[in-house]
């Protein structure tokens, strides 16, 4: 999942590039809506400012049960 940090200053780059239509115009930054978000990235290389980053997922975060390899 990717989010766009508070220092967008909503150039608009991203929207255009995003096929998924999943990046809109806020009134402050741009927003990433999260239910058309692939995490492609296509939109990461495209921003001028590099606001656009990676967050981990939370299932990525949940600590592994040591006995069955599973998230807890």
């Amino acid at each position: 999942m990717f989010v766009i940090l508070d220092k967008c200053d909503r150039c608009g780059f991203c929207i255009v590039e995003c096929a998924l239509n999943a990046i809109e115009m806020g009134k402050v930054i741009n927003r990433i809506i999260p239910e058309r978000c692939t995490s492609c990235g296509a939109c990461v290389p495209v921003c001028p400012l590099g606001v656009i980053v990676e967050q981990p997922s939370q299932a990525n975060d949940a600590p592994a049960d040591a006995a069955s390899g599973t998230a807890t």
